[in-house]
Order: structure tokens, then C-alpha cells, then sequence
């Protein structure tokens, strides 16, 4: 299976022409595309998910990653107004957790990072990958 993650939107042009999205799209059988819970980045994704669709891509899913813990509801509040507008969404998502950042520091897999929550990390990324495989 072929997974493109919108890293490859960054390196085409700010605004890409539709050619260069159609062959983004049909180059993968998925294009993840992740995105953060607060407003801009959510008005960026919409924006990505217009110009998408507008090429009749169909074969994107929306990642929620750096998820903030509890009681900060902006992860919930994001996938409810993406749910809402019936926009494919991972079950899954990113949480924000320090392991993370110890393992970008470090150079290794967030799995290989001394820190207690660094396998909480790699299970999310884990079912993100399991929902990418169904």
C-alpha cells in the first residue's frame, strides 16, 4: 500500500496547481493528511480537503495529532466539527506528549525513548497503523 502523508504538499508549491494535487492523489492508495486541533491549522486542512476535492480525490483520511490531555477539549471539539462536515476521519489520533519531543531530541523512535509514556506514544501511532491496514 502506497500512504502519502501531506509532507508532500509542503514541497510542491504554496498553492498547488490542481495537476500537481490530482497526481498526488492518484499516486497513493491514501494520502493521510494530519493536522493539529486548533483553529488555523483546521482552516488550512479545510482548505487542503476543498482543493482535494475539487480534483475528485476521495482517497484522503484526516489524522488528529498533538492532541492536548484532558480537560482541554479542542481535540474533541475538532473531531466533532469534522465529523459533523462528514470528512473521513481516523478513529485514532496523536496524543501531545512529552515522549515525543525526548524522542525528536534524541534521534530514535518515540518507542526507544526513556520516558514512561513513550509506549502510550508508539500505541497511538500502532492503531493509526492497524486502521491504515483494514
Amino acid at each position: 500500500m502506497r500512504v502519502i502523508t501531506n509532507i508532500l504538499l509542503s514541497i510542491l508549491k504554496p498553492d498547488p496547481e490542481e495537476d500537481d494535487l490530482r497526481s498526488l492523489a492518484n499516486g497513493c492508495d491514501l494520502l493521510v493528511i494530519p493536522t493539529t486541533p486548533d483553529a488555523m491549522a483546521i482552516d488550512a486542512l479545510l482548505l487542503t480537503v476543498d482543493a482535494l476535492e475539487k480534483v475528485g480525490a476521495k482517497n484522503y483520511r484526516i489524522l488528529l495529532t498533538v492532541v492536548p490531555p484532558r480537560p482541554n477539549r479542542d481535540g474533541e471539539e475538532a473531531r466533532e466539527m469534522l465529523s459533523g462536515r462528514e470528512l473521513p476521519l481516523f478513529k485514532s489520533e496523536i496524543k501531545r506528549l512529552i515522549a515525543f519531543q525526548k524522542a525528536s531530541l534524541a534521534g530514535v523512535p518515540v518507542n526507544e525513548v526513556s520516558d514512561p509514556r513513550a509506549q502510550i506514544a508508539w500505541a497511538d501511532y500502532m492503531a493509526v497503523g492497524k486502521e491504515i491496514l483494514k
